[in-house]
């Protein structure tokens, strides 16, 4: 472990280049970290079992990589409960708000290309958008969630849930008249309706369809071939079923039944959580992200630096939120949570380190967030030796 800081110098060298502070590590301590990671498969395994059985999920899909290598891949349980359809690598599972990360690059691909300004108002992208009170609204606010818009409220109902938006700007009218919860740039509030009028601005200053510009600049270049945009109109192999033991509309706790999930279209947040992918795809993903590459060096910079505001700074960069100074093991993470899945992708660049873990249930106790976010912390300690976080 490296030693402590004072608070001043840790957030000075959070402002450095990653590679002037990765430890540089010979090739025999590389290798030694594999195989002592390696040899914890059993308890990678245990851990995984462990949560899943807890939560009864029905099905299970999570992958550890290290230093490029993939030391775990496991299943477990049905990607299709009725048909007794194992999950196996291959399944496709639906990974709700882990889709702001492919915005998030999106919008720093564009960025690099010269096409958008991230601190000019949101209205020279989107004119549709109406001016509102305060800080003008930007894309780097919209990405930080500092622009407070509103998230979901009762909208999201059976109507909405049966109506499919082929067009990112058809989404707008579904928030674009409403007031603000507070003023641009002074507190984080949460909005995947915030990274839909991304979506919004990406596609009009790439001139190309929303969902063709993150295809054409970060799905296609990672080779990401089981990783896309969710059409439930439409049959997509290996998709996983969703399940639930809560209700999904009264939200009430059944343990002794498990409810079949509606298939939902969720294409009203096609630019903050309508995607599909697998644990490998998600790899591969969060591997690219390790050093500067599939981004820029400025581009990475820019994803692993908290945006600053006058209360202090925002946890999520582009997509993804970015652990503050006084974590023990740097890292980028992003979880989601849609009725019936669970996905988490957690990144830590120091070690080589990244971790997916997908799930197609809200199993007992799941709104504890254990799956997205403390099983990955586990399965890290487990594989690097850590303190348990």
């Amino acid at each position: 472990m490296m030693p402590q800081c004072s608070r001043t110098w840790c957030a000075l060298l959070a402002l450095l280049p990653i590679t002037l502070i990765a430890p540089r590590l010979s090739h025999a301590q590389v290798g030694g970290a594999v195989r002592a990671c390696t040899e914890h498969r059993p308890a990678l395994r245990n851990a995984l079992l462990d949560v899943h059985k807890r939560q009864r999920n029905i099905g299970l899909s999570a992958l550890v990589m290290l230093r490029g290598q993939t030391i775990l891949t496991h299943q477990l349980g049905f990607a299709d409960l009725e048909h007794q359809v194992p999950v196996t690598a291959a399944t496709r599972f639906g990974v709700a708000s882990i889709t702001k990360a492919f915005t998030g690059l999106a919008l720093l691909k564009l960025r690099e290309a010269g096409r958008i300004d991230l601190d000019a108002p949101i209205q020279r992208y989107v004119p549709a958008f109406p001016v509102k009170p305060g800080t003008p609204i930007t894309p780097r606010l919209l990405a930080a969630h500092l622009a407070g818009i509103r998230h979901w409220a009762v909208e999201r109902n059976a109507d909405l849930y049966s109506r499919h938006f082929d067009d990112v700007n058809d989404i707008l009218p579904l928030f674009s008249g409403d007031t603000l919860l507070s003023a641009p740039g002074s507190a984080v509030r949460y909005s995947s309706y915030g990274y839909n009028l991304i979506g919004a601005a990406i596609q009009s200053a790439s001139g190309v369809r929303y969902q063709d510009y993150v295809q054409r600049t970060v799905i296609a270049p990672l080779g990401l071939t089981s990783t896309g945009y969710d059409d439930v109109r439409r049959v997509l192999r290996n998709r996983a079923r969703r399940y639930s033991y809560f209700h999904p509309w009264t939200f009430a706790v059944d343990s002794a039944n498990v409810y079949r999930v509606p298939d939902w279209d969720y294409s009203h947040n096609m630019a903050g959580g309508n995607m599909y992918s697998t644990a490998g795809d998600l790899a591969r993903l969060g591997s690219a992200l390790l050093k500067p590459g599939l981004l820029s060096r400025e581009s990475f910079d820019l994803l692993y630096t908290r945006t600053k505001f006058a209360k202090g700074t925002a946890d999520m960069s582009y997509g993804l939120f970015v652990s503050d100074s006084s974590a023990a093991h740097r890292r980028l993470s992003i979880g989601g949570s849609n009725a019936g899945l669970q996905a988490g992708l957690v990144i830590y660049p120091d070690d080589d380190l990244v971790i997916v873990v997908l799930a197609n249930t809200w199993g007992i106790g799941s709104n504890s967030g254990e799956m997205t976010q403390g099983l990955p912390s586990r399965l890290a300690s487990i594989c690097m030796g850590w303190k348990p976080e």
